[in-house]
C-alpha cells in the first residue's frame, strides 16, 4: 500500500495531493507492499533546485520548492516539478535507481552527463505527460 503524505504551505494543496496520489498509483499500479512517499513543500530547495528526491525500496522523500530565486512558482509549475520527482520516487522504490550511487539497472553512470542520465531522461520524458493526464 502506498502511503502518501504532503507537508508545507502551498496553494491548491488538496489538488496537488490528489495529483500526487494519481501519479504515483499510475507509475506503480502493482505495488502491494507498504511504501511511504513523503513530500515537503518548502520555500527553497538546496542548490537552487526546483525539486529533490531521495529514497530506497521502502520510502521516497521529495522536496518541492515554492520559490525559485525571486520567482514564486505557480501551482502548474509546482505540479510539473512534482511529477518529475515522483518519477524518481518510482525509480527508487522499484529498485531501478540505487540510492547511494549513480547506478541505474546495475549500470554505473557516474561519467554520464546530467541530461543523459537514464533516470533524468525518463523523468523529463514523463513529467509533461503526467501533468496532462492528472493535473
Amino acid at each position: 500500500m502506498i502511503i502518501l503524505n504532503i507537508e508545507g504551505r502551498v496553494k491548491e494543496k488538496k489538488r496537488l495531493t490528489q495529483f500526487a496520489d494519481d501519479v504515483i498509483r499510475h507509475l506503480m499500479p502493482r505495488i502491494r507492499r507498504d511504501v511511504n512517499v513523503d513530500i515537503a513543500i518548502v520555500t527553497h530547495c538546496d542548490g537552487g533546485n526546483l525539486g529533490l528526491c531521495w529514497g530506497d525500496k521502502k520510502t521516497a522523500e521529495i522536496e518541492i520548492c515554492r520559490k525559485h530565486g525571486k520567482h514564486h512558482l505557480s501551482a502548474d509549475e509546482i505540479a510539473l516539478n512534482l511529477a518529475h520527482e515522483l518519477v524518481h520516487a518510482k525509480q527508487f522504490i522499484k529498485g531501478e535507481l540505487h540510492p547511494s550511487t549513480e547506478t541505474w539497472c546495475r549500470q554505473d553512470h557516474t561519467q554520464t552527463p546530467y541530461k543523459k542520465k537514464p533516470w533524468e531522461v525518463e523523468a523529463y520524458r514523463l513529467e509533461e505527460k503526467l501533468v496532462e493526464m492528472f493535473w
